[in-house]
């Protein structure tokens, strides 16, 4: 009869520890399946993926097939300004050593030429000339004579001017006669002067086509960057249209998302421009903080990774500084800040749901539950922002109410 009593006894409190287990799971699950209106920051961000670029970029295609004389770097050489990249063969040199022969001879020919006028030209002006002087050499000392004459009352006045305006007429011709000499010199040396100027003129315009494409056949580095592409080698041909090398200056990096066209027109210049770390969803895992530079002002045509064409925007970022020594080309998670509101009441988005267009929560009150309605603000892909209806730390059950 004992041994009775102690089964009894024995279910009974397997029975009861069975009753306490089984209370306090559900207790526990409905622990879990509650969550607490909480103060907080939250944040109407855009995310995508950002691509590092270089804000300094120079790409030198081949406008011909020519052979390459010399190369000098490698990919991923640095290159300071006015570094010679490569050479490609040519022979421009010697044809400008040619031209300058030519300069030099015709300007030999034109300093013999220019040392005198025409022989018989000046010859008969310089005659000229001379005979005018001992014409007027004559009628002034005639005139001195005459003039003495009228003065005692020897001759007439008629006399008098006539000898005098002999000696004007004269002087006149000879001022004449010299002007004509010296116009004459100077014409001939002009005439000289400038056909050898156009000569050389002529030959200067080629020898500026070749130094043109002396230029040409040499690739420079106008910014101190690296070689990212290098598609020619020593002594090899290039191909028409074709990059022959790229230069990049990692110095000066951006990063670059291509937003949807209705997402970009919310984005303004200066909101926060964030980098995450890589598959990081968190805020806390921040790696640059930059902020929008630049918003591209035309849409272009894209095909999504499902082959869907949509219209996206570039916008841009500058990196300061490089403090994780991001590279060109990597690409990164970026979040763009749209609005962020702080200090205000935040609710999992689990334990929301919508009837009639209007949102509800079920609030937990002990073991009680009351449905409430509330309004909401911002949201993000895990929280609302609670602007009615709630107050902070009240306890709201995730699982949806199946009344």
């Amino acid at each position: 009869m004992k041994k009775k009593k102690i089964i009894i006894l024995s279910v009974i409190i397997i029975i009861i520890a069975l009753l306490a287990f089984s209370f306090a799971k559900k207790q526990n699950a409905a622990d879990e399946n509650t969550t607490k209106v909480e103060l907080g920051t939250i944040q109407k961000t855009v995310d995508e993926t950002g691509t590092v670029y270089s804000k300094k970029v120079n790409t030198f295609y081949s406008n011909m097939s020519q052979k390459v004389d010399k190369l000098s770097v490698s990919i991923g050489d640095r290159v300071k300004k006015g570094d010679i990249i490569l050479t490609y063969e040519n022979n421009y040199d010697l044809e400008i050593k040619s031209l300058q022969k030519q300069i030099d001879s015709i300007t030999a020919s034109y300093n013999e030429a220019s040392r005198g006028a025409d022989f018989q030209e000046v010859s008969n002006a310089k005659l000229t000339i001379n005979t005018i002087e001992n014409n007027l050499d004559l009628a002034l000392s005639s005139f001195e004579k005459i003039n003495q004459l009228y003065q005692d009352g020897a001759v007439s006045k008629v006399e008098y001017e006539e000898a005098d305006n002999k000696v004007k007429i004269l002087q006149n011709q000879l001022q004449e006669a010299k002007n004509n000499y010296e116009l004459l010199l100077k014409g001939v040396s002009n005439n000289i002067k400038t056909q050898y100027e156009a000569q050389v003129e002529e030959i200067m315009v080629q020898m500026q086509i070749l130094q043109k494409k002396q230029e040409q056949a040499t690739i420079k580095a106008e910014f101190d960057g690296i070689i990212t592409e290098l598609n020619v080698e020593e002594k090899s041909m290039t191909q028409l249209g074709e990059i022959v090398v790229e230069i990049q200056d990692d110095s000066s990096l951006g990063i670059y998302v291509e937003l949807l066209a209705d997402e970009a027109s919310e984005v303004k210049t200066d909101m926060k421009f964030v980098v995450l770390e890589q598959n990081s969803d968190d805020m806390d895992d921040i790696i640059e903080e930059l902020k929008v530079n630049r918003i591209h002002p035309k849409a272009l045509s894209k095909i999504s990774d499902l082959g869907v064409e949509q219209k996206r925007v570039r916008v841009e970022a500058d990196i300061l500084e490089n403090k994780n020594k991001l590279r060109i080309g990597t690409e990164v998670d970026v979040k763009i800040i749209l609005e962020q509101h702080d200090g205000v009441l935040l609710l999992q988005k689990d334990a929301v749901y919508e009837k009639n267009e209007k949102k509800y929560v079920t609030i937990k009150k002990g073991e009680q539950l009351q449905e409430q309605e509330i309004t909401t603000n911002l949201e993000n892909d895990k929280y609302y922002e609670i602007t009615s209806g709630l107050s902070e730390n009240d306890v709201v059950l995730i699982e949806k109410n199946e009344d």
